[in-house]
């Protein structure tokens, strides 16, 4: 069973259940909607790769550390960059941020108001978002 049927087929990562309900971006109209969404919610966005060990330690702990505190005001997007590299790069076109796995961006109405990659997506304070 691969990371994406964990993630979003039984809404676990692991065999842990996950607090933080994730929309898959896989297309350019995928990355248009979440664009469109940021004008009315904060966005943000967790690049994975599943070829990457670090990738998978900062997803898993960045779950447990959102837990309870997910908000209706926050959209989480979550992205394979593996499986969608052409939607990554597209991102980072868009936004001008480097290409970086794992990474967390964070959009407000369409511009990137924070991001940060590896375990220092974990010192993120979200809520300020």
């Amino acid at each position: 069973m691969g990371i994406i049927k964990n993630l979003f087929g039984d809404r676990s990562v692991a065999g842990n259940k996950s607090a933080i309900n994730w929309t898959i971006l896989e297309s350019m109209t995928d990355v248009e909607e979440m664009i469109d969404q940021s004008e009315r919610n904060t966005v943000i966005v967790f690049k994975h790769s599943n070829r990457c060990g670090i990738s998978g330690s900062v997803l898993r702990k960045f779950e447990k550390k959102i837990g309870t505190s997910v908000t209706d005001q926050k959209l989480f997007y979550f992205l394979n960059v593996i499986k969608h590299r052409d939607v990554s790069s597209e991102i980072a076109r868009r936004f001008n941020v480097r290409h970086e796995s794992p990474q967390l961006i964070i959009i407000k109405n369409k511009e990137v108001t924070a991001h940060d990659s590896h375990y220092e997506i974990l010192n993120m304070d979200l809520p300020a978002y």
